[in-house]
């Protein structure tokens, strides 16, 4: 805290993990990689309480306390460094509402935060209608978007986030160790050269045609979330098709992102996207270290004209084919090479691989039952996942006691009206749900 004595063992420094260190140089000026979520409810939130609860996230999660440092020799890693100068109130923002607070959102998006100081926020804004709304943003070498999601629910009150305590051994050693050990069996081996093969697979994709959601990404970004739909609703178009919450989610996306294009003059019988997949248990406590421990699947979305569940039957099988394929763990090992190699590498890379897909997309599972912060019940949560390198759109579905909330991010040279993107998602789940 200010005007505390600094000891010489605050002021230690701690390796950057080779996953973290390729997410700290990702920066572009035109894509920060900066993972922003928000939180609202309708009543007031009690900022006393709330920030006695961030004063505990900090001192459970040490990396809230520390800032990179970047290598001063050619090849290193960077460091994290605990911040001598560390003041809780440089990472508390207050805002009162005078305008849309998609508008204000927006506006914060390109803003980079200062890496002499842990690289996080939280906006705590006044005046959304008759309650709060609070804007997280944390850099993505912090921690992966879903590990940054369970910590901003270790700030509320449920049953369902009581188990979010973090355990003090780190879950990216445990990681490494467990691929070690594959990789020593014959099925470990079968499972690199598949790795290997996947790889060849993905650098041999073609680049991503121009079009309505691909072009030269600029400064400027819009963010915006749809009315939530009902996981009631969307359950039972699974389940009478025996398929999962998530291929109804990106057939969804597929036919509002090819009605888009059309609507556009851009037809495409396919959109290539990222997928997140997360690689850590989500039963286990956090690791105090948190960290990224995630893969990523290239998946292509069927925006092509057909019938409703003609595309959720092709959504299903490509993604059942990638459940069986290595792709994941295969970009988590890529990512890990990244970070070991030179800055140059890892920014051809960059440019190579989001030069290959046109969106970003995310699904997080969230508490099934109402959460409360500092006493006050949550109505709402969504967050907008990074583009990297050239990537123009990003999508994020989060489901909270039984609804599911689309947000949206786009860059606003490429994808001028985000309205009507999300205008014709609702009109996608309607179809869909009437098939």
């Amino acid at each position: 805290m200010p005007g505390a004595a600094v000891s010489l063992a605050s002021m230690s420094q701690y390796p950057m993990s080779p996953v973290d260190h390729a997410w700290f140089r990702m920066d572009t000026p035109e894509n920060l990689m900066m993972v922003n979520a928000i939180m609202w409810t309708n009543e007031p939130v009690d900022t006393a309480a709330l920030r006695s609860k961030i004063e505990a996230m900090v001192e459970h999660f040490p990396k809230f306390r520390r800032h990179p440092v970047p290598a001063i020799i050619p090849f290193g890693r960077a460091n994290w460094r605990d911040d001598e100068d560390f003041d809780l109130d440089r990472h508390l923002v207050f805002h009162h509402l005078d305008g849309a607070l998609d508008d204000y959102v927006s506006a914060q998006i390109p803003v980079a935060l200062d890496p002499a100081h842990p690289m996080w926020q939280i906006h705590l804004i006044s005046g959304y209608g008759d309650g709060t709304a609070l804007l997280f943003r944390m850099h993505h070498s912090i921690a992966d978007g879903i590990t940054i999601t369970r910590v901003l629910l270790s700030l509320t009150e449920s049953q369902e986030t009581a188990g979010f305590t973090p355990k003090r051994d780190s879950g990216l050693v445990k990681l490494a160790e467990q691929a070690v050990n594959l990789l020593a069996t014959p099925d470990g081996v079968a499972t690199a050269l598949r790795g290997a093969a996947r790889l060849v697979h993905l650098a041999t994709i073609p680049p991503k045609p121009h079009s309505a959601l691909a072009g030269d990404v600029g400064h400027a970004k819009r963010v915006g979330w749809r009315d939530d739909w009902a996981l009631a609703d969307i359950k039972e178009i699974s389940q009478a098709q025996g398929m999962t919450v998530n291929d109804v989610l990106l057939s969804v996306l597929a036919d509002a992102l090819g009605r888009y294009l059309r609507e556009n003059d851009t037809p495409l019988d396919v959109v290539r996207v990222m997928v997140p997949v997360n690689l850590r248990p989500l039963d286990e406590p956090l690791s105090a270290d948190l960290g990224n421990v995630f893969g990523q699947y290239v998946v292509e979305l069927p925006t092509g004209p057909c019938e409703p569940l003609e595309r959720l039957a092709q959504m299903h099988s490509t993604i059942e084919e990638l459940k069986r394929s290595p792709e994941a763990v295969v970009a988590y090992l890529t990512l890990v090479a990244l970070g070991l190699l030179p800055a140059q590498v890892e920014d051809l890379s960059t440019q190579f691989f989001s030069g290959k897909v046109a969106a970003t997309v995310s699904n997080v599972p969230g508490p099934r039952t109402p959460i409360t912060i500092a006493g006050t019940e949550v109505a709402g949560i969504i967050g907008w996942v990074p583009g990297a390198g050239a990537v123009a759109l990003g999508v994020s579905m989060f489901s909270y006691n039984g609804r599911v909330l689309i947000g949206l991010i786009a860059d606003e040279a490429v994808i001028p009206d985000l309205g009507r993107l999300q205008e014709l998602l609702d009109d996608s789940f309607a179809d869909l749900l009437r098939a």
